[in-house]
């Protein structure tokens, strides 16, 4: 191992405002979100209404990006939510962030490695008549995830671009025939208030939030990109509009195939086969089998996006102190943090393996859990960056950004961010499709979670001083 690269960290000046724009884009798993989350928002939630609950849902990322995207300027470390609060509210703070982020990451990437692995099983056994145990794909795809996670950061995100582009590429081709096919005026009933609140607007706006998830993940590799003071705001500002257009565009076109009054009903007769049926009848039956392939790479993309994401707080939460410092070296060719990479993987694995010995079902027990907690977790952070900015730009008087950006809008973002929390918090059992008490314990994980970090860093702290005693 070269010991000066370790000392260098990360490989510098590697990742463009594209490069950024397609690991973001990839870890929303567009496709995934047409196919499996949008029926299920528009039967649960508020129907042809879910349109412009993207839009609503983006409009409240947005506000929490203006403070995060001015955090950026100052602080440029792969620990992006982490580094963020022990910034602006201090390090054993900063800790429990950094476990939480973790812990929501984690649980994302097993709820899609999940999911992939279900996918995978049900296409092999149609088309090659083979019965594998779904966490068997599932481990061979985390084994494929982490070679890639170990190569050059520019490798995967080009083979991420090509990926993100196939399944959004699909979808349009979908929605512009729904829109040239259907034979009728096109209606803008999605748009209206009556349609917006009709129904559960809180489930619906919870399945929208959580379309959005890693769309902040751009100041995670903000020690690899060109211009980080420009790369990264520019990044998260069109990942959140990429995302919030596709998504809106969607749900729109494909409400124009029912009336908004029957559209609730018709996605409760088969959530699962809702998109696939309106492109059967579109399109042709060539399209549903192109979307189950792309499916099953959406989910591979999403996977590997937030391996390195995983891989890369690690390595930021090694290389202060908190854990193994050898877990903060660097590839010394490829520049990737390959032990932190090594490491993760082995633990994914394990977990992968232990949930198929259990029995576990990979939707609804894996994927809805995982999926639930990750939500939480991460709009638990982005609440928490909002108040670190505030504090953070309090004790600077010397800085140039306005008042707007550094207070005033961050009090939005947190005051909204708060609200959507209790949101999610109240419909978790939609979230996770289980009328379960287990879906209680989540909010307690994460509250355990919580105080762990901030007992943990105090220990180290303590311990870091016995030292230099």
């Amino acid at each position: 191992m070269n010991n000066e690269t370790e000392v260098q960290g990360l490989r510098k000046n590697t990742l463009g405002v594209f490069a950024l724009v397609f690991f973001v884009v990839a870890a929303a798993s567009p496709l995934t979100g047409i196919v499996g989350g949008l029926p299920i928002a528009i039967l649960s939630g508020n129907g042809a209404g879910m349109a412009t609950t993207y839009i609503a849902a983006s409009i409240i990322l947005g506000l929490f990006s203006v403070g995060y995207i001015t955090m950026s300027r100052y602080v440029n470390n792969t620990g992006a939510f982490y580094a963020y609060i022990a910034a602006g509210m201090g390090e054993n703070i900063g800790s429990s962030a950094s476990f939480i982020a973790l812990f929501a990451y984690i649980c994302v990437q097993l709820a899609v490695v999940a999911m992939a692995g279900f996918f995978l099983s049900l296409f092999v056994q149609a088309h090659f008549h083979l019965d594998i145990p779904w966490w068997i794909l599932s481990a061979l795809s985390l084994l494929l995830v982490w070679v890639m996670s170990v190569r050059k950061i520019e490798v995967g995100g080009k083979l991420l671009g090509v990926l993100m582009l196939c399944e959004i590429a699909i979808t349009l081709v979908l929605d512009g025939a729904v829109l040239t096919q259907t034979g009728q005026p096109l209606s803008f009933a999605a748009f209206s208030p009556s349609v917006f609140l009709d129904g559960n607007l809180g489930i619906a706006f919870v399945f929208a939030i959580a379309s959005f998830i890693g769309f902040e993940s751009t100041a995670i590799y903000g020690e690899e990109c060109r211009e980080p003071e420009k790369t990264i705001p520019r990044a998260t500002l069109i990942s959140l509009v990429v995302i919030a257009l596709f998504f809106c565009f969607s749900a729109w076109c494909l409400s124009q195939v029912y009336p908004a009054s029957e559209i609730k009903a018709i996605a409760a007769r088969d959530p699962g086969n809702f998109v696939f049926t309106i492109a059967r009848q579109y399109l042709g039956q060539w399209s549903v089998d192109v979307m189950n392939v792309l499916l099953i790479t959406s989910l591979f993309a999403a996977a590997l996006a937030f391996h390195n994401n995983i891989s890369r707080y690690i390595f930021s939460v090694a290389r202060d102190g908190l854990i193994w410092q050898e877990l903060c070296a660097v590839h010394e060719q490829n520049g990737t943090p390959h032990n932190a990479c090594h490491v993760h993987s082995v633990i994914m694995l394990l977990l992968i393996i232990g949930f198929g010995a259990a029995g576990l079902d990979p939707i609804l027990a894996v994927f809805s859990f995982g999926s639930a907690i990750a939500t939480l977790c991460i709009l638990l952070l982005q609440a928490g960056v909002s108040l670190a900015v505030i504090l953070y730009f309090r004790r600077q008087p010397r800085h140039q950004e306005s008042q707007l950006n550094t207070l005033y809008i961050p009090v939005a973002s947190l005051l909204t961010m708060g609200a959507t929390v209790l949101l999610v918090m109240n419909n978790l059992t939609a979230l996770t499709g289980s009328d379960s008490s287990v879906v209680d314990i989540i909010p307690v994980l994460i509250v355990l979670v919580i105080p762990l970090g901030y007992m943990w860093s105090k220990y180290k702290l303590k311990h870091k001083k016995r030292a230099w005693a």
